[in-house]
């Protein structure tokens, strides 16, 4: 059980005024993310569009590929069936070690990378690059910046970047506060009771979820977070400018449908310049 001293620091930042980004889940625990996969890994778009929209963006044959993100792999070895050269960079280590297996099952020659997307370090080497699944949204903006910084050195000249957000609902821009009892554990290895707080920052266009969380067996507590930023296009490009990218199509669709008002989904690809 937590000390009193850790409880007590959990609740004084419960009660403290929210702040953007003021938190994290602890994505390199690995029973959590056993747990955050098993719940979460259905993205609800099918992989094989995804995949062929990222394929068409490569010229054919063989080319290297880079997967920020990758979670179970379903993308980075569904290129790779394709026959590309696929680099796959996740931090949790189950997922990681699941799509390891299913790709030694598949045949498919996939290098998994267990590693922070922001702490990666390729040169030159990578044909195109990806981020889809609207992860990019949960990361600050200096943290953003470090993404399309690192995601242009890896890329050779011309190399292609592309990057997945969806678009906020009108209930991810509520203030909120409610209770509720997990149905499978998520946060902690039994069921929990969960206190939701959550915020919407109208100017800065960002969603945070506060979550105080009770293991109803082993009393278990403890504070999570995580914030989530509608970024605009004015905003993704200035981001592209920045590390020598150019936006060279905007889609509302993985099927390529024009980027409209009524999109759901903002799909942006860059040229490294």
């Amino acid at each position: 059980m937590k000390n009193n001293s850790t409880v007590k620091k959990d609740l004084i930042n419960l009660l403290r005024t929210p702040v953007p980004f003021e938190m994290d889940l602890p994505w390199k625990d690995y029973a959590f993310s056993r747990r955050f996969y098993d719940i979460i890994h259905d993205w609800g778009t099918p992989t094989e569009l995804e995949v062929n929209f990222i394929d068409s963006f490569v010229k054919s044959g063989k080319n290297r590929l880079l997967d920020l993100t990758s979670g179970g792999g379903r993308h980075a070895l569904g290129l790779a069936e394709l026959g590309h050269q696929v680099t796959a960079v996740e931090i949790g280590g189950y997922p990681i070690k699941y799509a390891r297996e299913l790709g030694q099952k598949k045949g498919c020659k996939v290098r998994f990378v267990q590693s922070d997307v922001r702490e990666i370090k390729f040169k030159n080497e990578f044909d195109l690059v990806y981020l889809i699944c609207g992860q990019l949204g949960h990361f600050s903006p200096e943290d953003v910046a470090i993404i399309f910084k690192n995601s242009s050195l890896a890329l050779i000249n011309s190399g292609m970047f592309i990057i997945h957000l969806p678009v906020f609902q009108p209930t991810d821009k509520e203030n909120v506060t409610l209770w509720y009892q997990e149905k499978r554990p998520f946060y902690f290895s039994n069921p929990s009771i969960v206190h939701r707080e959550q915020y919407y920052f109208h100017d800065q266009r960002i969603k945070l979820i506060r979550d105080f969380a009770v293991d109803t067996v082993s009393r278990k507590n403890r504070l999570f977070g995580v914030s989530e930023k509608n970024y605009n296009l004015e905003e993704i490009e200035d981001f592209g400018r920045q590390s020598h990218f150019e936006l060279i199509h905007k889609y509302g669709s993985y099927s390529k449908d024009p980027l409209t008002k009524s999109s759901t989904d903002n799909i942006y690809v860059f040229a490294k310049t």
